[in-house]
């Protein structure tokens, strides 16, 4: 899980961490208005909150009737907001996220139905070709294009719906070969062994670029494991030298860039046997549309401490740099870890530049194009 945005009123604590939840006693942790788009915060009150799904499915129910019957989007937005703050509930937040599109906040929309996705609104292809179409209203060809392909292939199947969605009208004006990509969705949307990546490649959620992959974003993958259930997508699992009780954990990082027939990852390795303050291993790898390994670099961290380590910055054209360092620290990390332990030198060694090929292939770029 990401950071826990939580204010804990008990003696002692800091008054400068960020507030997202307040805890009155263990009994009663409640959703502020501010932190309803908070991922995290949503998580905990759904885990350990009070659970007052009647008092917020009586709220549900009044936003459903002015929405559904009424025709009253407006009025109903704020009883979904009421229902949401008493208890978290997938569906107040996808149809809230639907109220929302109809009046107009397409950018608040998209916050609704992503949080409606982590708390696993059913069916999934519903929210997801929601967000296609709300990403094509705010004029973002990708990541709408990412949600409608994913819809067919959980299931979405209204190819009429697709054609004519005027929410979609954005998106097949700026996607060549619109119709060949929605048909090969729905080629494989029906195999099993597509199925099944599918469902992998989903948790990888598309990657705001540019982003650094360092020791700080690492501390923003708690919670995003990747379960052993993927073990034949993740090379390092099947590792010898890894064991599932003690060896490391690996993480989803994002998605770089999709096709119909190519998906590039990131995915992140720590080692157990360092603390929460190391920098995990960042590795990047593209795959066939059934999963299959087309190739793979290590961009960021390091294998051993005795390794340079390597920090990448994935840029918005896709070029991948990697800068290695050596780093000296006050303490020997193999004996005190990183936790409090100053870096005294930070020696710059070699930038190496990268791009993806076609073919999903790595390819190591002479130094001018690289930086461009």
């Amino acid at each position: 899980m990401r950071y826990l945005s939580l204010l804990l009123i008990t003696a002692g604590l800091s008054a400068c961490y960020t507030t997202a939840v307040k805890k009155r006693t263990k009994e009663d942790i409640q959703l502020q208005a501010g932190f309803m788009y908070d991922r995290d915060s949503v998580l905990l009150v759904v885990k350990e909150g009070p659970g007052k799904e009647e008092e917020a499915d009586r709220l549900f129910l009044q936003a459903i009737d002015a929405y559904r019957n009424k025709k009253k989007a407006g009025s109903s937005i704020g009883l979904f907001r009421q229902s949401i703050l008493l208890q978290p509930q997938a569906k107040a937040y996808y149809e809230m996220g639907n109220a929302l599109m109809d009046e107009g906040n397409v950018a608040e929309a998209v916050k609704a139905y992503a949080i409606a996705e982590t708390l696993g609104y059913s069916p999934l292809y519903k929210v997801l070709y929601n967000q296609a179409c709300a990403w094509s209203r705010l004029k973002n060809r990708e990541k709408a294009g990412y949600y409608l392909v994913s819809a067919i292939e959980f299931g979405y199947s209204n190819l009429k719906n697709i054609q004519n969605d005027p929410d979609l009208q954005y998106l097949r004006a700026e996607t060549d070969a619109f119709g060949k990509i929605v048909s090969n969705a729905f080629s494989g949307a029906t195999d099993p062994e597509k199925l099944e990546w599918n469902l992998f490649t989903h948790e990888f959620a598309l990657l705001d670029l540019p982003v650094t992959l360092d020791a700080n974003y690492g501390k923003k993958l708690k919670g995003q494991f990747i379960s052993y259930d993927y073990e034949r997508y993740v090379p390092e699992m099947r590792d010898g030298k890894f064991s599932r009780d003690v060896g490391s954990d690996f993480y989803y990082v994002g998605l770089v860039k999709g096709t119909d027939s190519i998906k590039t990852l990131v995915y992140a390795v720590r080692d157990l046997s360092l603390d929460e303050e190391a920098c995990p291993a960042y590795y990047i790898a593209s795959f066939n549309a059934y999963g299959k390994l087309i190739d793979k670099l290590l961009i960021g961290g390091h294998l051993t401490l005795e390794d340079p380590l390597k920090v990448a910055t994935i840029q918005e054209n896709g070029v991948i740099e990697v800068s290695e360092f050596v780093q000296r620290y006050e303490k020997d990390p193999k004996e005190e870890g990183y936790r409090d332990n100053k870096i005294i030198e930070n020696k710059a060694l070699d930038q190496l530049h990268y791009g993806i090929a076609d073919d999903g292939r790595f390819i190591k770029l002479p130094e001018l194009l690289g930086m461009r």
